[in-house]
């Protein structure tokens, strides 16, 4: 009995950690790749809050994958713990302080609700659209300059000052065993701010298939929409270019190989990197391109969108101006025949220079032979 009660357990907390991960993702795989510490899902932005004769500290936390708000903990008040708390300290820390704050009564519930309501309605797709690249990098510029403006209205109050910092976590491993639970909760998105889970998915280039709303679609859409279906997210990706040996675009064939990179000059890039197993532990990216199996093209004038399978059900998807070569990858065919060749040139050598060492020999007891006669009839 006592070995099965921690056995249930286990398997109910990797149930439940499943669950939150996915939350933040929008594949299986992608939650095992997280649960198993291979890329995170989140970012934790640490507000330190001073608002008029008040304290407070503010921990968003955001699906760097799904690009969404997850949770917002907004705890302003006079308590004095608000003094030992630092945007720099890690989030089990901040959330034992911010659990002592209100276990202690030192917290102003209705200020603390106002001002993550206010955060709420901040952080918009767009605004998190423009910030996402920013704390890719940990990057908290320009927070201060977004946030305090938006609590100085909601609140009212005469001074407002924030400083931020920037955590790269497991959104699961925040939210499951968060000291806080049972004593702070997160705020709660305002009702008029609430959106069914249908629209969420609305970026055409990092969704899940079938994700595009499918209201005035234009044909091209309506073509892209038809490979989107049955895969778990869409990765932007860019198509290898092989001008000699590339394939053309009539000539290539569903199923077939072809070549793509990650483009690494933007966030979402790196996060599909990541994805795709590139990053190594040292922050290394692979430079080999990845093999993706080839679906179809959507096109309309100066518009080319190709589409291919990638691994782990994710779906590739590269734009060209035009029609171009796309490089296909090498295959050693001609390796046996090299050998072959390079084999029967070593015997044509090995067959020379015996014939040659035979020449040697002849000639060499040709010149003992007559020595040898000379010899006889000298003694005669």
């Amino acid at each position: 009995m006592s070995d099965t009660q921690p056995k249930t357990e286990l398997l109910k907390r990797q149930a439940d950690m499943i669950g939150l991960t996915l939350e933040a993702v929008f594949t299986d795989e992608q939650a095992k790749e997280v649960l198993q510490g291979k890329i995170t899902d989140s970012y934790l932005i640490k507000l330190k809050l001073d608002i008029d004769n008040k304290n407070g500290m503010l921990l968003i936390l955001v699906s760097s994958i799904r690009k969404h708000i997850m949770e917002i903990y907004s705890v302003v008040g006079t308590s004095q713990i608000f003094r030992r708390i630092r945007t720099f300290a890690d989030y089990i820390q901040i959330s034992q302080d911010l659990a002592d704050i209100g276990k202690s009564g030192g917290m102003d519930v209705a200020l603390s609700e106002n001002v993550g309501r206010a955060l709420h309605r901040l952080f918009t797709k767009e605004t998190l659209d423009e910030f996402l690249p920013f704390w890719q990098k940990k990057d908290p510029s320009r927070l201060s300059d977004l946030i305090e403006p938006a609590i100085t209205m909601a609140t009212k109050a005469g001074r407002v000052k924030v400083q931020a910092e920037i955590d790269k976590l497991s959104s699961a491993k925040f939210r499951y065993e968060n000291p806080m639970k049972g004593t702070i909760n997160p705020v709660a998105k305002p009702e008029e701010e609430v959106i069914s889970p249908a629209p969420e998915v609305v970026d055409t280039t990092s969704i899940p298939a079938a994700g595009v709303r499918s209201g005035d679609m234009t044909p091209i859409d309506r073509q892209m929409e038809q490979f989107r279906v049955g895969f778990g997210k869409e990765l932007r990706m860019k198509t290898v270019i092989s001008p000699i040996s590339g394939i053309d675009f009539d000539d290539l064939m569903e199923g077939q190989e072809i070549l793509f990179r990650v483009p690494l000059d933007t966030a979402e890039g790196m996060t599909n990197a990541n994805l795709l197993g590139l990053i190594d532990e040292d922050g290394n990216v692979a430079k080999a391109p990845i093999i993706g199996k080839f679906l179809g093209i959507a096109s309309s004038k100066n518009e080319y969108h190709i589409f291919a399978e990638g691994p782990n059900n994710y779906l590739f998807h590269s734009i060209e101006e035009h029609p171009v070569k796309i490089a296909i990858p090498k295959i050693a065919s001609s390796t046996p025949s090299t050998k072959q060749k390079s084999g029967g040139g070593k015997k044509k050598q090995e067959s020379s220079g015996a014939g040659t060492l035979y020449t040697l020999i002849g000639v060499f007891a040709a010149i003992i032979l007559v020595g040898f006669l000379i010899f006889v009839m000298v003694i005669l």
